[in-house]
């Protein structure tokens, strides 16, 4: 089978031709690719994201949680046709994005020789990690935690100063939280409700629960200070 380029969906025209999104998006099976056809595609997917990621949150406003129906009704305040769309492609995008990248951790891994020591062999374990790390850009952290405040809800969740944050409420990543915008909108509505955080603490990837309050002592709604990365 061959992989390349196709844009999913249907092709509007006339009067609906503004709904295109001329994004392209990759077919096909990825495991007949070769490392470098897999790096070139990895390339492409992550360049689409990037532009739907700017195109839904700066053009549109809007994000990948944020309800479409209100009450049974559709928005009236922002484009859900374009939204969906925009969305559907994010989704389907991110699938792409992980098959590519399971594909690349397997020849990364055939690469390395499989007579190795036992020694060898745990680094070579490191050297897949660190790589698919590097390799997969929603894995990387995208904010450093420089302070918390003691008996804050970040404190109450177990946040660290020096923590690295990579995922915060399941989605938003180092792709698309705009400069940490998304982080401050995403935490303002979800006040007494806890989000799943992902954290690096030195070489080890920490889960935690932050549910954001603003029935405390302090300022904010989380009691600590994170930087962008």
């Amino acid at each position: 089978m061959t992989t390349g380029h196709k844009n999913h969906g249907s092709s509007f025209s006339g009067e609906m031709s503004s709904l295109n999104i001329d994004v392209p998006e990759f077919v096909g099976d990825f495991s007949s690719m070769n490392y470098l056809q897999l790096a070139n595609a990895k390339e492409a997917v992550e360049g689409s994201l990037n532009h739907l990621f700017t195109l839904l949150h700066d053009t549109y406003r809007f994000d990948m949680s944020l309800p479409l129906v209100i009450d049974g009704f559709p928005r009236n305040d922002v484009d859900v046709v374009t939204v969906r769309l925009i969305r559907s492609k994010i989704n389907r995008l991110r699938n792409d994005h992980t098959k590519i990248i399971e594909h690349i951790q397997t020849h990364l891994s055939r690469q390395l020789d499989a007579s190795t020591t036992s020694l060898e062999a745990g680094i070579r374990t490191q050297i897949v990690a660190a790589t698919y790390m590097n390799l997969n850009p929603q894995r990387q952290p995208f904010a450093l935690v420089k302070d918390v405040v003691t008996g804050s809800p970040a404190a109450k969740a177990g946040l660290l100063v020096g923590d690295k944050i990579i995922t915060l409420d399941g989605d938003i990543n180092t792709l698309n939280n705009n400069n940490l915008t998304a982080v401050a909108t995403r935490v303002k509505g979800r006040i007494n409700i806890a989000m799943p955080v992902e954290v690096l603490r030195g070489t080890n990837l920490i889960k935690l629960l932050l549910t954001p309050s603003d029935d405390w002592p302090g300022r904010g709604l989380l009691g600590c200070h994170i930087v962008p990365i």
